[in-house]
């Protein structure tokens, strides 16, 4: 053994971590060189006060992160690395092991806000559209009440002028009376001619009047359709709006339950614990 295989095995040899025959070379080479003795027992009393050092002041973290700067540096001399307690090791298994745990609670936590915040846009969009189905059914209804009171006047007028038109037909014949008999019918065609007159009259004003209540009774009938035509809008509208807002309450508890399960997951890493 030389000075240079020494101060390569000096590390592990303070680890333990040396064969039996290859620890006797070792000491034996240590108990031939003096100055390989004083090596080693400085070494031994650094290690020791840095590990007091780093075991009060030092989170496993930190010590971690320390040691491997350290085999950085040491590797990129060329120098042996040093061996990193089984305990950190541990414990950097732990964490990794709690992150990934952390990260898929979180991931799952995350899926069910997606999953939350679809369905509750789904079923606003049903509401919607039904609210919107119904009341173009009302719409439609309205315009039907209205297109039937119009036909229902219309009719009413119709019938209207066929008795006016017979009734003046009488005044027809009565003329065509006094053609025939002058005398007799001139005497008596004023009176008749008069009375037909009337009653042309009186039937034009009460055909007026049914065709008038026709048209109102339409008009009651289209108003009273077109008010329930905006009540369902209304109520539509209602329900999307309430449907709308219980979505982005359940959606608020799904994120406010990601948000808690990444809190969770920060924590479980911070406290992992060492496995044996």
């Amino acid at each position: 053994m030389n000075r240079k295989e020494f101060e390569t095995l000096m590390s592990d040899y303070l680890d333990g971590l040396l064969p039996p025959e290859k620890r006797r070379q070792f000491e034996a080479f240590v108990q031939e060189c003096a100055p390989c003795r004083q090596a080693l027992e400085e070494m031994r009393t650094l290690r020791r006060k840095a590990a007091e050092a780093t075991q009060s002041a030092l989170p496993p973290d930190a010590k971690l992160r320390l040691y491997e700067r350290l085999n950085a540096e040491r590797a990129r001399r060329g120098e042996a690395l040093l061996r990193i307690p089984e305990a950190l090791l541990a414990h950097a298994k732990a964490k990794a092991q709690a992150s990934v745990e952390a990260a898929g609670e979180v991931a799952q936590a995350g899926g069910k806000v997606a999953k939350t915040a679809g369905s509750a846009a789904g079923r606003v969009a049903g509401t919607a559209a039904k609210s919107a189905l119904e009341t173009a059914k009302q719409a439609r209804k309205a315009g039907q009440t209205a297109l039937t009171g119009a036909a229902d006047a219309l009719q009413e007028g119709v019938k209207t002028t066929g008795q006016v038109a017979s009734t003046l037909a009488e005044s027809a014949e009565v003329l065509e009376d006094v053609a025939e008999a002058p005398l007799k019918g001139a005497a008596k065609a004023p009176a008749k001619l008069a009375g037909t007159a009337a009653k042309a009259s009186a039937q034009a004003a009460g055909g007026a009047v049914k065709v008038g209540a026709k048209l109102a009774g339409a008009g009651a009938k289209t108003a009273l359709e077109g008010a329930k035509v905006a009540a369902k809008a209304a109520k539509g509208s209602v329900k999307t709006g309430l449907e709308a807002a219980k979505g982005a309450a359940e959606t608020a508890r799904a994120g406010a339950e990601a948000a808690a399960k990444a809190a969770q997951g920060v924590k479980k890493v911070v406290t992992a614990k060492e496995e044996d």
